[in-house]
C-alpha cells in the first residue's frame, strides 16, 4: 500500500549538468574469463555473461538518459508488487513535501509487527519496485507488515534529505500505529536496507538510540559507511587513499567498479570538491565517524564477496561489537554488490534466495522469539 506525503510547497534543487562518459560506438561486452577472479559464484559468472556483459551501465550516461528508460542498464527483475492507496505524511526535519510508501499487508487482524525498507540505488535511483520481491516475501513468510520507502532522491533532494525522509515515515508510522491503514504494533519495529538502504539503516540506528524510539534490529546489506574513497578527485585506489583491500582490489569489476560508485555520489552529494569533503565529513555521510557507537539497537550486517563496499561492511560490524552491541554478520561468498537483487525464478542466483530465507528466519526471531 502505497501512502502520499502532501506537497507543502518544497521546490526540488537544480541539478548540476552531468557529462556523459564518452563511450565507444563498437563496444565490447565486459566477459569474465573462466579463470577471472579466483572463487566467483559460477552462477553470477553465467549471469552476467549472458545478460549483464552487453549492457552499458549506468555510469556510462548521464541520469537524463537513465532515466529515459532504467531498464536498459540493468538486468534484475522484479518479482511481486505490492498494493497501493495515499495518505498524508509530514516530514519535518529536511524540505517539505511528498515522498511514498508501500505498506505490504499479510492476512489476519493485527496489530502487526513491522519491518521498514530503505531500497538502494545510490540515493539516486530505485524505487518501490526495486526490491519488491524481498519485501513480499517477508510479509507472507514473517507475517509482519513491510513499509517500504520511497524517499526523495538526488540530485533534485541532495544529501541529507533521503536519510530524514526515512526517518520521518518510521517516526510517521509509529505516531499513527492504531489507524487501520498501519495498524502495526509501535514496539516491535525494525528497519533495514541494501547498499544506500543499509547506510540509512545504520544512521537511523544512531537516531533511535538518541531520540529514544525502541527498535528491535536494524538491517544492513551491503552497507556504504565510509565512502571516502569515492571521493571525486581519487583516480586510483591504493593503500595511502583506501583502508579497505576489497575497494583497491574489486575498483575494476566490470560490473560495478569505483567509476560507479562516484557516478552516484555526484548527484547525490555534489559535481565539487568542496560540497564533497563536507558530506564525507559529516558523521551522517560516513557512519564510521558517529561520534559513539554505544547503546544502539540490535544489527546484522550482510557483505558480499566481490564488492567494493564488503570491508568497510565488516569494519562497521566490528566497531558494532566492540562497543558492547548485539551484532551478527554474514558474508555471502562468490558474488556481486546487488546479489540480493538477482532473485528471479529463471534469472535468479541461488545465495539471493538463501538471502531471503536467512533474513526471513532473523525477522521472524526478532519479532517473534
Amino acid at each position: 500500500m502505497a501512502i502520499t506525503l502532501p506537497n507543502l510547497g518544497a521546490q526540488p534543487t537544480k541539478a548540476e549538468p552531468a557529462n556523459a562518459t564518452t563511450r565507444n560506438e563498437e563496444f565490447q561486452p565486459r566477459t569474465i574469463p573462466e579463470d577471472a577472479y579466483p572463487g566467483l559464484d559460477p552462477e553470477w559468472r553465467e549471469l552476467w555473461n549472458t545478460h549483464g556483459s552487453h549492457i552499458i551501465r549506468s555510469d556510462e550516461v548521464t541520469l537524463e538518459e537513465y532515466r529515459e528508460d532504467p531498464t536498459k542498464y540493468s538486468f534484475t527483475y522484479a518479482t511481486h508488487s505490492g498494493s497501493q492507496s495515499r495518505r498524508p505524511l509530514h516530514p519535518r526535519h529536511q524540505p517539505p513535501g511528498e515522498i511514498q510508501i508501500r505498506i505490504y499487508s499479510p492476512a489476519g487482524p493485527g496489530p502487526f509487527p513491522v519491518h521498514f525498507n530503505f531500497h538502494g540505488g545510490g540515493w539516486v535511483v530505485g524505487s518501490l519496485e526495486s526490491e519488491r520481491a524481498w519485501c513480499r516475501h517477508m510479509c507472507n513468510e514473517v507475517g509482519l507488515k513491510v513499509i517500504d520507502v520511497a524517499y526523495r532522491k538526488g540530485p533534485e533532494f541532495p544529501f541529507p534529505t533521503a536519510i530524514y525522509d526515512c526517518w520521518d515515515a518510521v517516526k510517521w508510522a509509529r505516531q499513527n500505529a492504531t489507524s487501520t491503514s498501519i495498524n502495526v504494533d509501535p514496539e516491535s519495529v525494525s528497519f533495514g536496507g541494501l547498499s544506500a538502504g543499509g547506510h540509512m539503516s545504520a544512521v537511523l540506528a544512531h537516531f533511535a538510540r538518541d531520540e529514544g524510539v525502541p527498535i528491535k534490529l536494524h538491517l544492513m546489506i551491503v552497507p556504504a559507511t565510509d565512502m571516502r574513497y569515492c571521493h571525486r578527485r581519487i583516480t586510483r585506489l591504493d593503500a595511502t587513499n583506501c583502508p579497505y583491500p576489497s575497494a583497491v582490489e574489486l575498483q575494476d569489476l566490470p560490473w560495478s567498479p569505483l567509476g560507479r560508485e562516484q557516478w552516484f555520489l555526484k548527484y547525490w552529494l555534489g559535481d565539487n570538491d568542496k560540497t564533497q569533503d563536507r558530506a564525507f565529513s559529516s558523521w551522517i555521510m560516513t557512519p564510521m565517524l558517529a561520534a559513539s557507537f554505544e547503546g544502539l539497537p540490535r544489527a546484522h550486517v550482510v557483505t558480499a564477496e566481490f564488492d567494493l563496499e564488503r570491508d568497510e561492511g565488516e569494519a562497521y560490524a566490528r566497531k558494532l561489537r566492540e562497543a558492547g552491541n548485539t551484532v551478527t554478520s554474514k558474508r555471502y561468498q562468490g558474488v556481486p554488490h546487488a546479489f540480493a537483487h538477482y532473485n528471479h525464478p529463471e534469472r535468479g542466483l541461488t545465495k539471493s534466495f538463501e538471502f531471503i530465507e536467512d533474513t526471513s528466519k532473523l525477522l521472524r526471531e526478532v519479532h517473534f522469539g
